[in-house]
């Protein structure tokens, strides 16, 4: 596997939607050989409160599957939204559902499916988006303002350095309690929140932030040095926009963030 795919897809989540148990492990089989995080979403959850698309950064969508109850077939709600999303099915389904799949932020995989071209394909949907949210934000970058909250100086330096780089205003906090103050204060476009700091954590950080009515619809990126899903769950249970875990490179994290923005300007 081209290492570039590998870093791409490296600590990307991807919702599986509409798979029999076989298949949606073998899909998480290969996402974890890049480090890639997949949960299969369902009529039952594995993981209670994240049964929606928006924590994703992708999807892949099976084309077979039909849909449970009042519910529509995967393929049907998917072709309603602008996730990006990798479709698995057959010759004639992919024919069928073309209306679906006849997006740029969509690609299609034929069964039987070999996990690189999975990736491949999971690769190529999040690069057009990646593209597209760097276009739409760069002429605003400057007017954008991010808290960088983390106790640890190493880190505070890396992702300063990145967000100046990308044209990002930057103001440090250097435990819960000053990333809330600043953010009263300057009315960020966001917050990078570590989840452990002094003086007040990034999960009781992120309530004060909810429950104040000056920033309370600040969005607010969770940041990391384990991946537990209790900890995951917690944070989106708080108002969380999105997480991520430590160690991540520059495009891992500016992806997030224009993920994030390009959500917050839609409303």
């Amino acid at each position: 596997m081209d290492q570039i795919i590998q870093q791409s897809l490296a600590g990307r989540r991807f919702a599986l939607v509409g798979f029999e148990t076989l298949e949606g492990n073998s899909i998480i089989a290969a996402l974890g050989t890049v480090r890639g995080i997949g949960h299969v979403i369902g009529a039952a959850p594995t993981i209670p409160g994240l049964n929606s698309l928006s924590p994703f950064d992708a999807c892949f969508i099976n084309a077979s599957a039909a849909g449970v109850g009042e519910q529509p077939a995967p393929i049907e709600m998917i072709a309603r939204s602008r996730k990006p999303a990798v479709i698995v099915g057959t010759l004639d389904e992919l024919v069928v559902q073309f209306g679906a799949i006849a997006d740029l932020n969509r690609d299609f995989v034929m069964r039987p499916c070999q996990p690189d071209e999975l990736l491949l394909r999971a690769y190529r949907v999040l690069r057009f988006v990646e593209a597209a949210a760097s276009i739409r934000s760069s002429a605003r970058n400057g007017s954008r303002r991010i808290v960088v909250a983390d106790d640890d100086a190493t880190t505070i330096v890396m992702m300063s350095t990145i967000l100046k780089h990308f044209n990002f205003e930057c103001d440090v906090a250097h435990d819960g309690e000053q990333a809330f103050d600043l953010a009263r204060k300057n009315k960020p476009d966001l917050v990078l929140l570590d989840v452990s700091m002094p003086h007040m954590n990034g999960f009781e950080a992120l309530n004060a932030l909810r429950g104040n009515a000056a920033t309370r619809d600040t969005r607010v990126i969770l940041v990391s040095a384990h991946h537990d899903e209790a900890e995951v769950v917690k944070g989106f249970s708080l108002g969380a926009n999105d997480y991520i875990t430590k160690p991540f490179n520059s495009g891992e994290l500016m992806a997030r963030i224009n993920r994030v923005l390009h959500e917050s300007d839609e409303r």
